[in-house]
């Protein structure tokens, strides 16, 4: 019963900021303020927005708004330049750009008989109680750890990262630089091989994602144009991935912030995920990876 009353506050905070958000469509949006009203960090909201519904909360708004100013154009002889106004695009330029590349018409021709226009309807949180399927997962306190690695800035927005980054992934192995950098990894190193996601701009979904290793003490044989990034001493949920890639991992992501993070008592606090490949067929259905995300308590429990 607890984590039933838990999961359905958690649903009736995320509702309420998007009843916020919709309240101030027309206004410049404070994310903090949208993050109290779900009772919880500014990052964790934004974080449980993007993975939960499929589009990041800045692309929400912008869709909302658009919908909302076709609705608008079709319904009244407002002129275009006070709509675009209203909504928050500088010039009417920069609506007519934006209109088109969602509706595939420009303002002035929605306004025309028998043009086809799409609504993106307000989101509404709802999650369902499901059983029968066991995630493992530990909690581990850790000291803080350097990695190093190739990267590549990527966005969530469109789904952009599914297809990018297992393309990042092929590119490294077909140009030498993941061979190079396994032939790096500690024998005792609990890390092996990693993707990194982090530089999260978790409004808009833009992150810098790396494949990596536990920083190599001779640095000349890594590849060329590797970087480093800190990894801070963190309390981290821990959680076991089975089957094959990349598959495995988006799925067992999914189920983390859908399942887990409502009815734990912890948050996605604002820090690198990785991603721990260890040694193994990536393509068995048997094989295990696990995903590290960095965990803080909630304000109102510490």
């Amino acid at each position: 019963m607890a984590e039933r009353g838990q999961q359905v506050d958690w649903q009736g905070r995320m509702n309420r900021a998007i009843a916020w958000i919709e309240q101030h469509l027309t206004e410049e949006i404070e994310w903090e303020d949208a993050a109290r009203e779900a009772s919880c960090s500014l990052f964790h909201f934004l974080r449980m927005f993007e993975v939960i519904t499929g589009v990041t909360a800045g692309e929400y708004v912008r869709l909302r708004r658009l919908s909302l100013a076709a609705m608008e154009l079709v319904a009244s002889d407002a002129r275009i330049i006070d709509v675009a106004m209203r909504y928050g695009y500088d010039s009417p330029d920069a609506f007519a750009r934006a209109f088109r590349r969602q509706f595939g018409c420009t303002p002035t021709e929605a306004r025309q008989p028998g043009v086809r226009l799409h609504s993106y309807s307000p989101i509404a949180f709802t999650i369902s109680l499901t059983g029968g399927h066991a995630m493992e997962y530990r909690i581990e306190t850790k000291p803080a750890f350097q990695l190093t690695g190739a990267s590549l800035r990527t966005t969530s927005e469109k789904g952009q990262n599914i297809r990018e980054v297992p393309a990042f992934w092929d590119q490294s192995m077909e140009n030498g630089t993941f061979a190079k950098l396994v032939a790096l990894v500690r024998p005792d190193s609990p890390i092996s091989v990693a993707g990194v996601s982090t530089e999260f701009d978790a409004e808009n979904g833009a992150f810098t994602y790396l494949i990596a290793v536990e920083s190599p003490d001779d640095r000349t044989a890594l590849p060329p144009g590797c970087r480093d990034v800190m990894i801070p001493a963190s309390t981290w949920g821990i959680f076991e991935a089975r089957g094959a890639l990349p598959n495995a991992i988006q799925e067992q992501m999914k189920r983390v912030f859908n399942e887990w993070f409502p009815t734990s008592n912890w948050e996605h606090a604002d820090g690198p995920v990785l991603e721990i490949y260890p040694p193994g067929d990536a393509t068995s259905a048997d094989y295990r990876s696990e995903i590290w995300i960095p965990l803080q308590k909630p304000a109102s429990a510490k």
